[in-house]
């Protein structure tokens, strides 16, 4: 349904996910198991006016993301609810290429010693459990909380975010893991029978910092440490059942990025060994989803949604985010539910992220005419990607 789900009440995992309140909402208590599979497809170009162009791709690493939720509805007005899934990542391989007399190379990704990243690789892996507990105030008003606790590894090498030495920047191959915490409120209103609002206040994930015991290309060993959160999202939403077998839903998000450590720092800061970059330099972006359902019959149900994303990334940080091209915009998606039996159903689904391409200019570092974090005349970087998704969800009613 396009992610739509702040004030719906279909599953386990998307209502604790969406908005914890909407837990209470759910006709029966239910146990889910999800498991999706992710196929990018990325690629990042960069060229020099009169010099050197090329393109570089990055090698499909298709990714199997499990997801779990649990809602227990007591005969009081509490219900208890638990989700575990992944919800963030981003992740690149791009190989290395090297100069020709012809020019026909990408300048980034040229080795460290040609002035170049050499070859780049990232992975950025989130995942978050989250207990619930939701109170039905009134038959038509539910207030839920959520505690999240969160689990991220982080690798990228080169690790550009450090001070180099004079043979480049260190790897950072060793995966490091953090662990993190935030909190989560909701609240679901059901107006009418056939219309429910709902809201949703997400907070920062606050975490531990990042640490690599590492080394240079020259093998001289280093030490560094990066911070990097979550941000804090905001968000509303409505659902109405206009007939009894059609439910349409609608959200919108605000994301902050740009108070979310890692995130707001950007350009190259300058140390006593040389430039390095500060951070990602995204900025907040809205969201919008919706999503219809309709029930062919007590067995079959069909899906379909469209979510719109804003481009947290400026095009002058594009050059510095080679690394973590999160550039989508629009995605559409499709499924189908089946009710084996009263009790246990499965859930297919697939959506597609259309192809999404940003361009800046190299920014300089300093070492040459251009002073630092100004943009390079006649250079250019393009990150380019594409995702599609198949997931399958089985559910039991209790």
């Amino acid at each position: 349904m396009g992610g739509a789900g702040i004030a719906t009440s279909i599953d386990a995992i998307g209502a604790n996910y969406n908005n914890v309140s909407s837990i209470a909402f759910l006709d029966r208590s239910a146990l889910e198991f999800s498991m999706e599979l992710f196929l990018p497809d990325r690629s990042m170009s960069g060229s020099i006016s009169g010099g050197p162009s090329g393109t570089v791709d990055s090698k499909t690493r298709a990714a199997i993301l499990p997801s779990f939720g649990l809602v227990y509805k007591t005969r009081s007005p509490w219900t208890f609810g638990f989700m575990a899934m992944g919800i963030a990542g981003f992740g690149v391989d791009y190989p290395s290429n090297s100069p020709t007399p012809a020019g026909n190379f990408n300048p980034l990704a040229a080795p460290q010693s040609a002035g170049g990243f050499g070859s780049i690789y990232s992975n950025y892996q989130l995942m978050q459990l989250t207990p619930s507990v939701a109170y039905q105030v009134t038959p038509d008003l539910s207030l839920g909380v959520g505690l999240n606790v969160n689990r991220a590894s982080f690798v990228v090498d080169p690790w550009p975010a450090t001070p180099p030495d004079v043979s480049g920047f260190p790897t950072g191959t060793h995966a490091s893991v953090s662990w993190g915490w935030g909190f989560t409120l909701g609240a679901t209103y059901k107006l009418f029978d056939h219309l429910k609002l709902g809201l949703v206040f997400k907070s920062p994930q606050w975490f531990e910092h990042y640490s690599w015991n590492s080394q240079y290309p020259d093998g001289t060993p280093a030490n560094f440490r990066f911070n990097l959160g979550h941000p804090m999202t905001i968000g509303g939403g409505i659902s109405y059942q206009p007939i009894a077998p059609l439910l349409l839903a609608l959200d919108v998000k605000w994301i902050n990025y740009s108070d979310t450590r890692g995130f707001e720092r950007r350009n190259w800061a300058m140390s006593a060994s040389g430039p390095f970059v500060q951070g990602f330099g995204w900025k907040d972006i809205w969201t919008v989803a919706v999503g219809a359902q309709y029930k062919l019959d007590s067995t079959w149900t069909l899906r379909a949604g469209y979510n719109y994303g804003g481009n947290p990334i400026p095009s002058n940080q594009q050059f510095f985010n080679v690394f973590a091209p999160a550039i989508v915009r629009h995605y559409l998606g499709a499924g189908i539910g089946y009710d084996i039996t009263r009790r246990l159903g499965v859930n297919l689904a697939y959506y597609h992220v259309f192809t999404a391409k940003q361009s800046g200019a190299f920014v300089s570092d300093g070492s040459g005419a251009i002073p630092v974090n100004q943009p390079i005349p006649g250079t250019q970087v393009t990150n380019r990607l594409s995702e599609n998704s198949v997931s399958i969800q089985v559910g039991y009613k209790f």
